[in-house]
């Protein structure tokens, strides 16, 4: 991921793609600051964790941006998310994911919502162990509901 990182930056300074360099500077600064302070190598799966903390922020500036009706920053930041989103591995959908609760909620003992905490986890090491990226919300949803 580092690699790629690092070989889509020069790309776009080679394009004069302003948007894209800044997204993976961003990017890899980000990746930067985590190894320095915590004095590691950050893994595949941190530097995912780190892409989707980026992304979870633009979105906030977005709302914010929109709020305020600033069209110009309301554009600029959804072409960065755009591009951000390329950097995550995809979303299952939603129908492949409630199976994947059924299956689990089916398995339970105890059909009851204090089994939702162990569901979801068991849900998602599973779901981001097939290559996928796990919408917490979402998922908090479906097996809240699975569970009623």
């Amino acid at each position: 991921m580092k690699a790629r990182l690092m070989n889509d930056f020069k790309e776009s300074m080679k394009a004069k793609d302003s948007t894209r360099k800044a997204v993976v500077a961003e990017i890899r600064g980000a990746i930067k600051n985590k190894e320095i302070n915590e004095k590691i190598e950050v893994s595949d799966a941190q530097i995912i964790v780190l892409v989707q903390k980026i992304q979870k922020e633009m979105h906030e500036s977005l709302d914010a941006f929109e709020k305020a009706e600033n069209a110009e920053q309301v554009a600029e930041l959804k072409a960065r998310l755009v591009l951000v989103a390329t950097y995550l591995p995809k979303e299952m959908d939603e129908a492949d994911l409630k199976a994947v609760v059924e299956k689990f909620v089916e398995a339970l003992e105890e059909k009851s919502m204090k089994s939702m905490g162990r569901t979801i986890a068991a849900v998602k090491s599973e779901v981001e162990a097939a290559g996928y990226l796990v919408n917490g919300g979402k998922l908090s949803g479906l097996v809240k509901a699975a569970l009623a």
